[in-house]
């Protein structure tokens, strides 16, 4: 790995690290070997929201509207902490949201957050899912 590579990991760690939520991963640990850098976080077996439809129907489950408004308000309770941070995600996206053993949602994957107060003209993020402001380099 390149200094850089490191260095963004090691602020994914810190900006984890900075973060206690009941909708946000838990980081643990770190653990590194001759080969691999591993990051010890919450288990989230249930998989990812992008796929959540699918899983509610195989349980027989209705995906209600009401389902749909219960994960956004958990979503933007952990949006609303991590802003109070000073903390942008910058990859909001239903693969980055994941659901733990008891269906709690949980957001995940914090390797573009920037933790600043400043205004930011970097294009970061997953295309299909960045806001307009994002695209015009001026967040």
């Amino acid at each position: 790995m390149t200094k850089e590579e490191i260095a963004d990991i090691m602020n994914e760690v810190a900006i984890l690290q900075a973060l206690d939520h009941p909708n946000i991963v838990k980081y643990y640990e770190t653990y590194d070997d001759v080969r691999f850098l591993y990051l010890v976080m919450q288990y989230c077996p249930n998989g990812e929201l992008f796929d959540s439809f699918d899983r509610f129907e195989k349980k027989g489950e209705k995906y209600t509207e009401k389902t749909s408004a219960a994960i956004i308000h958990k979503l933007l309770g952990a949006l609303t902490h991590c802003h109070s941070g000073h903390i942008v995600h910058r990859d909001i996206k239903p693969e980055n949201i994941l659901f733990d053993a008891y269906d709690n949602i949980l957001l995940v994957d914090f390797g573009l957050a920037k933790q600043t107060q400043a205004t930011m003209d970097v294009v970061a993020g997953t295309p299909y899912f960045m806001a307009p402001e994002v695209i015009d380099g001026n967040y």
